[in-house]
């Protein structure tokens, strides 16, 4: 990619003071000639594609061209999408960069996954990106500001009959040359088993912890590559449907 892009619209679901954000800001910059953000007012990690409905959304504009929703990451979306970007679509639409890593089974409770998805489904290319490890420190973005520019402008130049639709992780390594890390593309791992549940002292409510994880190595999926130290670039797909069983479906009948 020669040229830059004319407009690139960004949102994550750590909320509009994170240092991904701010990480991701930082690539879309040098990839477009005009960079929206529109964030999420507070941490709305795993919400998945949860949307407000019959309430009132909150926003307001902080500078230019960024924004606060007082909502979901898709609730972002949809007032990015049907308000700012009404007449004429964004050219890219960028989601992160996620504290943690957004992998698997992780991908259907991923508010960041959400973001990318409510672009593709409206034929804008979308792409969600995390990163393993990361926190409220700058350092642990490292691999992700070394190579987060490189990745996207690669992903851009795929050819694809469809909207482009990505996953992107990347490994948590602290070094000073991250030139020569890889990246793989991936399928997505299938790894959990169950959750990490505790109840309080009444056994009136509980608390969801972790997601349980079978860890065992299953080639060419984002979790192993992501235990190899390699980037993780996985493509999703919209369709959801189970095109086996109809094959065999159609076949039968």
């Amino acid at each position: 990619m020669t040229n830059k892009l004319n407009n690139i619209l960004i949102s994550n679901d750590d909320g509009y003071e994170s240092i991904g954000l701010k990480v991701l800001l930082n690539i879309a910059e040098q990839l477009a000639n005009n960079v929206f953000i529109v964030s999420p007012k507070n941490n709305q990690s795993a919400k998945s594609k949860s949307i407000t409905i019959r309430k009132n959304i909150y926003f307001r504009q902080i500078s230019k061209n960024f924004w606060i929703v007082d909502g979901t990451p898709t609730d972002c979306m949809i007032f990015a999408l049907n308000y700012l970007f009404k007449k004429n679509k964004p050219d890219l639409i960028l989601s992160g960069i996620n504290a943690g890593s957004n992998i698997g089974d992780e991908v259907s409770y991923s508010g960041t996954v959400a973001a990318a998805w409510e672009g593709a489904v409206r034929r804008i290319d979308s792409i969600a990106l995390s990163q393993y490890g990361g926190d409220d420190k700058i350092n642990s973005y490292e691999c992700s500001k070394a190579k987060g520019y490189e990745i996207i402008k690669d992903i851009l130049k795929i050819n694809s009959q469809t909207t482009r639709f990505y996953n992107v992780n990347f490994p948590y390594i602290i070094s000073p040359n991250l030139e020569n890390i890889k990246s793989s593309i991936t399928t997505l791992a299938s790894q959990k088993i169950g959750d990490e549940i505790s109840f309080d002292d009444n056994f009136s409510s509980f608390t969801i912890g972790r997601m349980v994880n079978d860890y065992r190595s299953s080639i060419n999926t984002d979790l192993e590559c992501l235990k190899k130290n390699k980037i993780s670039i996985t493509p999703l797909s919209l369709n959801l449907s189970n095109n086996e069983f109809l094959s065999k479906l159609n076949h039968d009948i």
